[in-house]
């Protein structure tokens, strides 16, 4: 019971349940008081020492039905296949010929028999070690062990050889067999990785964002998503912290050492630092929020608004056809409200970017200067509107440095009506921005460019 037990708090604590140690404790001396051989009561009391929230009760029984229902062969075979199959033939058709697991998980499956197939599986399971998973190659590694521990390489052997036992009668039968045992083995691996390592489907959902392209991220994940970025931009402000306390503290000054320390013969008692001023600018960034970029640009806000307390004075803007500023908005709303609320007022119409140009030159006036950092986020597509490549030679001039962020492809920024290669020679850097990893590598570049 207490080995159960403790299996099950670590399947709802990998379902966003907070359970302590002190809970698992009472929870146990729970079990050992009701009992395990009715389920609905055994429910109803975890879930009063377990689950505090009415989130918590919903999650919880969810997690309780899959850990203590079956998991493997849920699904009954299809009739359609079994129909007039005589179990007898099969068996001696195999006798002989295939090792005794195999005949007896076919003979199973023919009997329909769940419960022994669930068995079987969870038993094969344990032995290979399911309760270690702790990745999806995990996860995929195991459904092939377990295929193979139930025998289905074997039964995929028979149907590739010329002496497959039965002949061409029984090849449609054992095809189907072999392919809804595999059906229901990686379902029950599935469900053993959702109970272990991600009840919530909250890692898969991240390791997508980190690795996927954040355009083709359903709008359903976007709250989860907001999560890795708060995580990720608070681990860059840390890290770029203990660097701008380092460069406060300046750089050792050797020679002044060495020289202070000669009457005492040599001893640096005393160590000097030298330090370099550095003027801090803006850093002006100029988003395209139209919907062929917008998911991406959200990203981009969110992140950069996460890492203020680093960054320099950050001024933002948005725009499909006319430019707007939204540093106000985003200094005192909810920033993902805000950033919501930018899609909506600036994101709609066609994306003109030579009037967005012309309108960003005339918000910043003569707070663009040298000590200024331009960024801007878009695929460069300007539906044909003259580009006003003046007006980027003219920022392009007055700024510090420009950078272009780009979610499309390198090949595909001469296509079409792409401005990239028009654009591109008044940037100091033109990158691709189309995962969160080439967000947050930006803004490593970024803040340590404004140390």
């Amino acid at each position: 019971m207490e080995q159960t037990l403790a299996r099950f708090v670590h399947a709802l604590r990998s379902a966003d349940i907070a359970v302590s140690p002190a809970e698992t404790l009472d929870a146990l001396a729970v079990a050992r008081t009701v009992g395990l051989d009715d389920p609905r009561r055994l429910h109803d009391a975890l879930s009063l020492a377990l689950a505090k929230s009415p989130a918590d009760k919903d999650r919880f029984r969810d997690c309780f039905d899959r850990f203590f229902g079956q998991l493997a062969f849920r699904q009954p075979a299809k009739r359609t296949f079994l129909r007039g199959v005589n179990a007898e033939q099969v068996r001696a058709a195999l006798s002989g010929r295939a090792s005794a697991e195999l005949v007896s998980l076919v003979d199973a499956m023919l009997a329909g028999d769940h419960g022994a197939l669930a068995w079987r599986v969870e038993q094969q399971a344990a032995e290979l070690g399911v309760e270690s998973m702790s990745s999806l190659r995990d996860k995929d590694r195991l459904a092939r062990q377990l295929g193979r521990a139930l025998g289905l390489e074997e039964l995929a052997g028979f149907l590739g050889s010329d002496a497959a036992p039965g002949g061409e009668d029984l090849a449609p039968l054992l095809r189907y067999l072999r392919q809804y045992a595999r059906e229901q083995v990686e379902a029950y691996v599935d469900a053993r990785y959702r109970l272990i390592v991600d009840a919530s489907g909250r890692r898969a959902v991240i390791e997508a964002a980190l690795t996927g392209h954040l355009d083709q991220l359903p709008p359903g994940y976007h709250a989860e998503v907001d999560r890795v970025v708060r995580q990720l931009a608070e681990r860059l402000s840390r890290r770029h912290r203990r660097r701008q306390r380092r460069a406060r503290r300046g750089l050792p000054d050797l020679k002044r050492t060495l020289r202070e320390s000669v009457g005492h013969d040599a001893v640096p008692f005393r160590l000097h630092w030298r330090h370099r001023r550095r003027e801090r600018g803006t850093v002006f960034v100029v988003c395209d929020l139209s919907s062929s970029v917008s998911r991406i640009a959200r990203f981009l806000l969110l992140f950069l608004h996460r890492l203020t307390d680093v960054l320099p004075e950050v001024r933002t803007f948005g725009f499909s056809n006319r430019a707007g500023e939204l540093s106000a908005s985003l200094r005192t709303q909810d920033p993902v409200r805000a950033v919501e609320e930018a899609l909506f007022v600036w994101g709609k119409g066609s994306t003109d970017y030579g009037q967005a140009l012309f309108d960003f030159r005339d918000l910043v006036g003569r707070d663009l200067d040298h000590r200024s950092v331009v960024v801007f986020l878009g695929d460069a597509r300007g539906n044909y509107f003259p580009p006003r490549l003046d007006v980027m030679r003219e920022i392009s001039r007055r700024a510090r440095q420009v950078f272009w962020l780009n979610p499309e492809p390198a090949d595909r920024w001469g296509e079409g009506d792409s401005l990239m290669r028009h654009y591109a020679p008044f940037c100091l850097h033109v990158d691709r921005c189309a995962r969160l990893q080439d967000i947050e590598r930006f803004a490593d570049r970024l803040l340590t460019l404004s140390r």
